[in-house]
């Protein structure tokens, strides 16, 4: 235990040294550690700011459903349009779906929607809802919740009867109106409303996946009842949804819909196809690299700061020789000197650390307030570059530290003389 307890006494007594050596010069080292300070702001800043963007960006799109295929319907340029013709391509029909469930065996549960722009005379003007026909897989497949009611029912969709579903937005715009059991008109047409959504939060629980609407704002009705005129009995679907059982099983399904509904199609390319697993794959790599290049002007950043305390520390040896000598010549050890400067150094990183976390989550706030960018802390967010600082600080620290206790006692007690 004595040794134990006497190794702990010196180690105090060195930071105590150390810590009145360092206020001695206090304005000096105030400037020194400044490089420190820019760079763990730097650094927790530009990690804060992405990781907040990197959270945002993956959870949207792991609400898409990572398990999720989305086809939509594209918009074709004069040429497309009259290749379609030539090959009567349709576009997304239910043909389709029935066509990809057949081919791909991966596929669990499917859904298909319709847009539709149809007269909302009757709703107030501050609201601007988007009209959609769904099949009954649109709410399971989504993951979305009922707040009143009910659901489109496959009875509803194949009895083609005049209900529909409100999202929450629409639902309190109407007020008493939007509840269920309420009539509403829909392009001159009475339609009973039987459910009103839950709100849906962009980021919201994990079990809600959003699709490509926003589901707030959407008036949805069974697909195909909206009636249309005889030169649109083909109108195509907007959106087809497909889930598979696993996501091992992504990159060959996709392969497979993709060209099923190639063929279908004749080679048109009529259609679009979006697959939240192979865009948070894509979204994770960009991240990694986004964090290697900033992080390392950060680290650069440091890198320079810890340059600057070198050079004070050069300058501290350069004057404090005198010093050097006196505590050789009463019995200090080299290893002795090492520690204090080593110690000096640290203290002036770590308080330069410090401050510069404290900065960087000033920073980090100011930004996002201006720029209303998502920011995220994490404990290793501040951990590295305070820890960052301080190896930066042992490290500048050593060189002084080795060449005033390689100093000879002997010319360091004469200098000057």
């Amino acid at each position: 235990m004595a040794p134990l307890a006497e190794h702990k006494r010196y180690f105090i007594y060195i930071i105590r040294t150390a810590s009145t050596s360092l206020m001695l010069h206090k304005l000096r080292s105030s400037l020194s550690i400044l490089g420190i300070v820019c760079g763990v702001m730097t650094v927790l800043a530009v990690f804060a700011i992405g990781k907040g963007a990197e959270v945002e960006t993956l959870g949207r799109i792991e609400q898409m459903g990572v398990k999720n295929i989305y086809i939509r319907s594209d918009n074709l340029t004069k040429t497309q349009i009259s290749r379609a013709r030539k090959y009567h391509s349709q576009g997304l029909q239910l043909s389709d779906l029935d066509r990809l469930v057949t081919a791909c065996p991966a596929i669990k549960q499917t859904a298909a929607t319709r847009d539709r722009a149809v007269d909302l005379i009757s709703f107030p003007e501050n609201i601007s809802p988007q009209v959609l026909e769904v099949s009954s897989g649109y709410r399971p497949i989504l993951g979305l919740s009922m707040n009143s009611g009910r659901f489109i029912s496959n009875r509803d969709v194949v009895n083609k009867n005049r209900v529909c579903v409100l999202g929450w937005s629409v639902s309190a715009a109407l007020g008493a109106e939007g509840k269920p059991g309420q009539i509403i008109h829909i392009g001159g047409d009475l339609w009973k409303i039987v459910g009103v959504m839950q709100k849906q939060d962009i980021l919201g629980s994990e079990n809600t996946r959003i699709s490509l609407q926003n589901v707030n704002d959407l008036i949805i009705l069974p697909l195909g009842t909206v009636v249309q005129p005889t030169k649109d009995v083909f109108s195509p679907l907007s959106e087809i949804i497909l889930e598979l059982g696993s996501t091992e099983q992504m990159h060959v399904s996709t392969a497979v819909i993709k060209r099923t509904l190639q063929v279908a199609h004749h080679g048109v390319d009529d259609f679009e196809t979006i697959v939240p697993y192979e865009l948070l794959a894509q979204s994770q790599k960009i991240q990694q690299t986004f964090n290697i290049v900033f992080g390392s002007i950060g680290g650069f950043s440091l890198i320079i700061g810890g340059i600057g305390i070198m050079n004070i520390m050069l300058a501290g040896v350069s004057e404090r020789v005198r010093e050097i000598g006196l505590r050789r010549a009463v019995g200090a050890r080299p290893y002795h000197i090492i520690l204090q400067f080593l110690m000096e150094s640290v203290i002036l990183t770590t308080m330069g650390g410090l401050i510069g976390v404290g900065g960087g989550i000033g920073l980090s706030e100011i930004i996002s307030l201006i720029a209303g960018w998502p920011i995220y802390y994490s404990p290793e967010i501040i951990a590295i570059p305070l820890a960052s600082a301080v190896i930066t600080g042992g490290l500048a620290g050593l060189y002084p530290a080795l060449k005033a206790s390689k100093m000879d006692p002997r010319y360091a007690l004469g200098y000057g003389v």
